[in-house]
This record gives C-alpha cells, structure tokens and sequence, in this order.
C-alpha cells in the first residue's frame, strides 16, 4: 500500500501541473487503491503544508485527485493518462508477525476503530482495499520505517519497511507495539481469570 520509489510516467497532455502537483499524482498513483492521509503525504513527499494543501485543490479541482474520510485518492480519469506499464508491483517488506483473527469478528468495525489513529511514536499514513484485503499503513515522522497490517477475515500480519538494516529491529519491537494496539480493539473486553 505504501508507495515508494520508481514513480510512474505521467504523460505530457495533462493540464498545466506544477511540480507538486505532479509530485502528489506520480505518488498516489502508483497504487490506485490507497488513500493516504494529507500528514502521510507530506511527511514522505517532503513538500510544505501550504503548498501541499494548494496541489491537492489543483489536482481536486482538475478531477486528478479526490479527498474521501479516509485520505486522498487518484480518480480514474488521472489513470486514464499513464503511460502503458507506468504503474509497478508494490514490495511487500518484512513480514514482522502474523496471526489467526476470529471468524465472527467485523472488519469493517475494526478498521474504523484503528484507522486514523497514532500509535506511539507511529503516525497514521493511509489505507488501501483490494481483493487481498485491507491494508493500513503508519509510519515513523522521518519515513526510516513504515508498518503495514493485512487485515482480511481470518488473518492479520503486520508487515515492516525499513530504509536500512539496522532498523529491522526497532521496526519489529514497534510492529508489536501495533498488534498489542489492535488486540485491544479485537478483544473489546478482559476475559476473567485472564490478565494481560
């Protein structure tokens, strides 16, 4: 879900972009099904606030770009104008822990118990709905790790990316901080003679 590197080519018949706009469109493009929230993007474009808040109008206002509860989109009609073979398979990262969810539990209730929320030192990022499931994504303020949860029934895992290989385990002690997180939300409720 979580974008990164070898952006896709945009071709040159688009309305007049500006640089950040092309910047958000390349990003967000790169996987169609993702919504990342306005802090995600300006934490891994690098862009100021104003002027990323400008480019998300621009391209809004040229049906590139729209803003669900969720976070920011590409449309189709910004699709429509890449190149054949523009888009790339994502990397999946380091598969931190994963783990067996109850058959009867709401995802849909889960995700919108977690989604949006600040664990710790990990900011929200964005989320993405395919046929393989729904994932969430957080990140450190400096982007060296990103974490990634697959939620889909019966499973969850939490997956991490890291810049470099001595962060793998900072990356695997704050993957468990955000299962520990999500238990909560699944468990709902202490169990007598259970502690935790």
């Amino acid at each position: 879900m979580v974008p990164e590197g070898n952006e896709p080519h945009i071709e040159s018949d688009l309305p007049d972009l500006r640089e950040h706009d092309r910047e958000v469109l390349e990003f967000l493009s790169q996987d169609p099904a993702s919504r990342v929230a306005f802090q995600g993007l300006r934490r891994r474009l690098g862009i100021h606030p104003e002027q990323l808040s400008r480019a998300l109008h621009r391209l809004a206002d040229d049906n590139l770009v729209e803003r669900t509860e969720l976070g920011y989109r590409v449309t189709p009609r910004a699709l429509s104008v890449f190149s054949p073979g523009g888009l790339r398979s994502e990397e999946h990262g380091v598969t931190i822990l994963q783990t067996y969810l109850p058959a009867d539990l709401d995802l849909r209730a889960l995700v919108q118990a977690v989604h949006g929320s600040w664990i710790g030192p990990l900011r929200w990022y964005g989320l993405s709905e395919s046929a393989d499931g729904v994932r969430l994504a957080w990140a450190l303020e400096d982007d060296s790790i990103r974490l990634e949860t697959l939620i889909r029934p019966g499973h969850l895992a939490v997956m991490a990316k890291v810049l470099s290989p001595d962060r793998l385990d900072d990356a695997a002690r704050l993957g468990h901080h955000l299962f520990q997180h999500i238990v909560r939300e699944v468990s709902g409720t202490s169990y007598a003679g259970l502690s935790g």
